[in-house]
């Protein structure tokens, strides 16, 4: 079964308000950016984790070149992403400005052995790890989305652009994951 992202993403996406939920549909006027990115992201997770739990473990385990990761492995590195964030949106608000390392992705996922995971306990800890962090994100206070934050070497942005870029970045991947899980 493909993962739908691609041209489908706005099928799955809180920013098409004709969208039926289970909760009902939201009315985007009355919410903040920070709801819709948070909505956004629990949807997101929602409907791939659900996706990618039938996919087969040959599948997730293999890598297209020795230099690629597997799709365990991508879903490991938005693990590690997710913990990465984490502690920048909490750090973030302890002052007026956040300076953090960027961190060795191919360090961490090699360090780890994703591949030795239980696919499935995998894709429940990301899912349970992201839907934390929306909730996490929900609870930043609106001056604090205004915090300078520098990862080294980049220039700085604030802790609002490091929030919007977190759910870029699982887009990004989840749309590469879905490319391979079609083939």
């Amino acid at each position: 079964m493909p993962i739908l992202v691609g041209e489908n993403f706005a099928a799955f996406s809180v920013f098409n308000p004709t969208l039926p939920r289970p909760w009902g549909n939201m009315n985007t006027k009355e919410c903040s950016s920070t709801d819709l990115i948070c909505e956004e992201l629990i949807e997101l997770v929602h409907a791939f984790a659900a996706r990618l739990s039938v996919l087969d473990e040959r599948i997730v385990k293999e890598r297209p070149t020795p230099e690629s990761w597997s799709i365990q492995q991508v879903v490991g590195h938005l693990i590690d992403s997710a913990a990465n964030n984490h502690q920048r949106f909490i750090r973030a608000q302890t002052g007026n400005s956040l300076t953090f390392p960027k961190y060795d992705q191919n360090h961490w996922v090699n360090a780890q052995n994703y591949d030795a995971c239980s696919w499935q306990e995998l894709i429940e800890f990301w899912r349970i790890y992201n839907l934390h962090i929306a909730h996490v994100i929900r609870q930043i206070p609106d001056a604090k989305m205004r915090v300078e934050c520098t990862i080294t070497p980049y220039e700085p942005v604030s802790l609002s652009f490091l929030i919007e870029d977190y759910v870029t970045h699982l887009k990004h991947h989840l749309n590469k994951i879905n490319e391979r899980a079609s083939l």
